[in-house]
């Protein structure tokens, strides 16, 4: 994840920090649950979209397996990282593919 977090830093320097934040809270959400949930191979993916709107993606192996929103107020650390995208995210969804899927989030920048 440190890494991941670099990498994007480095790579949306045009962000402010508040921006920046959460971007890579969405992106560290969405690694988790590939990680947690998914098959390899996973890949991270930034792109700009329209000029002032910054997207990650996250790949995997696990087309089958599309993301659930947890419920808020649930107890404990775990279900909670894509209510956290809904809240944090200008946009977010999933683009099942034959064989992968992507789990993306946007903000605007």
């Amino acid at each position: 994840m440190r890494r991941a977090r670099r990498w994007i830093t480095e790579n949306v320097p045009e962000l402010d920090q508040s921006t920046l934040l959460d971007l890579l809270l969405i992106s560290d959400a969405l690694l988790t649950n590939a990680f947690e949930h998914a098959t390899a191979p996973r890949r991270l993916r930034l792109s700009h979209r329209g000029g002032h709107v910054v997207r990650v993606e996250v790949h995997d192996g696990s087309p089958e397996l599309l993301p659930v929103l947890g419920k808020p107020g649930a107890r404990g650390p775990r279900n909670r990282g894509l209510l956290m995208v809904n809240r944090l995210a200008s946009r977010w969804g999933v683009d099942p593919e034959q064989g992968h899927k992507a789990v993306w989030g946007e903000v605007v920048a």
